[in-house]
């Protein structure tokens, strides 16, 4: 079952809460509010939306909408809402399809060596 809230433009993605930010799950969808991404952050959702924007190319490029939901738990919550999809169509919204990177040993020696510049 998805979110029962309404659709918010991005624009209107608050600004940074600090103290006062709660953690929960979201949706985000493209122009035609259809959903390409479902969430969660256990601290701040509008700061988590911005980390999708600045590092997900498939998000960032076709984000338009996003709505969320307060949550206690929101991992429990994430996997219910993407396992409800699924049933629905068959897989997971189109950006929830990461690949994962292969990180062999070099890899993993590179990326420790540059951390420590």
């Amino acid at each position: 079952m998805p979110i029962a809230a309404r659709w918010r433009r991005l624009a209107a993605l608050p600004p940074p809460r600090g103290s006062a930010a709660l953690p929960g799950v979201y949706e985000l969808a493209d122009a035609d509010k259809q959903l390409i991404y479902i969430g969660q952050s256990a601290r701040d959702v509008p700061n988590r939306i911005r980390a999708h924007l600045e590092q997900n190319p498939c998000i960032a490029g076709s984000l338009c909408y996003w709505r969320y939901r307060f949550s206690r738990v929101p991992e429990a919550e994430e996997a219910a809402l993407l396992a409800a999809y699924r049933a629905k169509h068959g897989d997971v919204p189109l950006c929830n399809r990461a690949i994962p990177l292969l990180r062999n040993a070099r890899r993993r020696y590179q990326e420790r060596s540059r951390s420590r510049d």
